[in-house]
């Protein structure tokens, strides 16, 4: 029987209660056995019941002795029972004393909390991950509230500025402009055979950091962990994947502790050849994998989101892309605003009449405005007359038709001329009146409260992301 990873509600229980993570694809039964639910078939008075183990389907792992407990995926520490490590051929390589998966789990939340900063806690639980998948998946399903801004934002950020330094073991994949011509190989060394999610980045654009090349490897690494807890994903399902480029970071490229190819970043046709190349290796080794584009910068993450979207090339087969930036925050942030307009009273199609001021004009400021702006128009009103409804300013103020020169084709859409060049966001607050004011900046402290008062001064009720 070829192993596979439990799925969905099965993997979250069987990691809860510490088991391995591979299992048989069926249980046995045995023949001539009516097959038992959770309730008595005839009599309700019966002493018979389906034993507590009735739901986990036998696990079954071809790897034996030390291979098991130096694989991650398979290890669990001292949580063998005496049979498994017979039959593991483990007698000898792990302390005598048995010690639970809870009281490991214990052990790892009083080591956490014993650190003093979390970075500190960020690099201890990659180290849990890196021998212990079954212990640091367990610890995350539980503690996800405590644990995920220590593993993915605001932690992760400094994660990825130090990850040289503190690089100790490689995890996900690593393509590089190096690999040009030899993706579909290189991807032929991932040890999982199935995988469903991929989460790519090329560093160009990590959080409000900008360019951290090769650095940016801990943001899929970071995400994919969040999505194996909260969306009950295998662990050996998802790939967390560094598209390496070069970087323009000139610290980075004097950083002795690099790990990313040190040029400067390929861009035009070279980059998007590349970007291709890679695409087309994941559409031939997993064929029904979903790729999230992940902090790739405003300047091509919509020409390849809209490319691979879209399908151009019908030649070859299709496959399923998302870019979070752009269309993850930009839909959550539309179903808010209408759960808001609707909790005001208001039809949320009264969306069209309100002006919304945005704080940002990067990939997740541009993903929001055109995923309003797209709204608006199923709402009924034209393109040219939503995009009047909004105002959106960066670091040398309100996007102006003067600045044309530099701005992408998405901030294009959003510029104006009725404003003043360079005016400062109280100065746009003043002018504009608006009745909506998001914050989709990396910059914070700039929705002061002076800010805040002149956007009330206009509005009873204003909306403030």
């Amino acid at each position: 029987v070829r192993p596979h990873l439990l799925e969905g509600e099965e993997m979250l229980s069987s990691l809860r209660h510490g088991r391995s993570l591979f299992a048989k694809a069926s249980a046995p039964t045995v023949l001539g056995a009516r097959k038992m639910s959770g309730k008595p078939q005839d009599d309700d008075d019966s002493p018979l019941h389906p034993w507590s183990g009735s739901k986990l389907p036998p696990l079954r792992i071809r790897a034996k002795g030390a291979y098991v407990i130096q694989n991650p995926l398979f290890n669990k520490g001292t949580a063998f029972s005496y049979p498994e490590r017979d039959r593991f051929g483990l007698r000898g390589l792990l302390p005598p004393r048995r010690i639970a998966m809870n009281v490991q789990k214990q052990k790892v939340m009083a080591n956490l909390k014993a650190l003093s900063s979390d970075i500190e806690r960020n690099v201890y639980l990659a180290n849990v991950c890196d021998n212990n998948e079954t212990l640091f998946h367990a610890l995350l399903l539980e503690e996800i509230e405590y644990l995920a801004p220590i593993i993915y934002t605001p932690t992760v950020g400094l994660a990825c500025q130090e990850f040289g330094y503190r690089f100790q073991r490689p995890r996900g994949m690593f393509i590089s402009a190096l690999d040009r011509g030899h993706m579909h190989a290189a991807l032929a060394n991932w040890p999982q055979p199935d995988v469903h999610v991929i989460v790519v980045t090329d560093g160009s654009r990590i959080l409000g950091l900008g360019d951290l090349g090769a650095y940016g490897m801990g943001i899929p690494i970071g995400k994919l962990a969040l999505y194996v807890a909260a969306g009950g994903i295998a662990p050996h399902r998802v790939m967390p994947v560094c598209l390496d480029v070069g970087t323009d970071n000139e610290g980075l490229l004097a950083d002795p502790f690099y790990c990313g190819i040190k040029q400067n970043r390929i861009r035009g046709d070279e980059y998007f050849e590349l970007v291709d190349e890679f695409l087309d290796a994941v559409r031939h080794k997993f064929p029904n994998a979903f790729v999230q584009f992940e902090d790739f910068s405003s300047d091509v993450a919509y020409d390849i989101l809209k490319y691979y979207r879209n399908q151009q090339d019908t030649t070859r087969k299709p496959i399923c892309v998302f870019n979070d930036d752009i269309q993850g925050t930009g839909a959550v942030t539309f179903a808010g605003l209408m759960s808001a307009m609707i909790s005001r009273g208001d039809p949320a199609e009264k969306l069209t009449d309100e002006r919304i001021l945005i704080a940002g004009a990067g990939s997740a400021g541009m993903g929001v405005a055109h995923m309003i702006l797209a709204g608006m128009v199923k709402m009924g009103a034209t393109k040219e007359q939503a995009a009047q409804r909004f105002v959106v300013v960066d670091k040398e103020g309100p996007l102006h038709k003067d600045r044309s020169d530099h701005l992408t084709k998405q901030q294009k859409v959003f510029a104006r001329d009725d404003l003043p060049l360079g005016a400062s966001l109280l100065q746009v607050c003043a002018s504009f009146k608006p009745t909506i004011l998001m914050g989709l900046s990396a910059v914070g402290g700039i929705f002061t409260e002076e800010v805040v008062r002149e956007v009330a001064k206009h509005v009873e009720h204003p909306f403030i992301f």
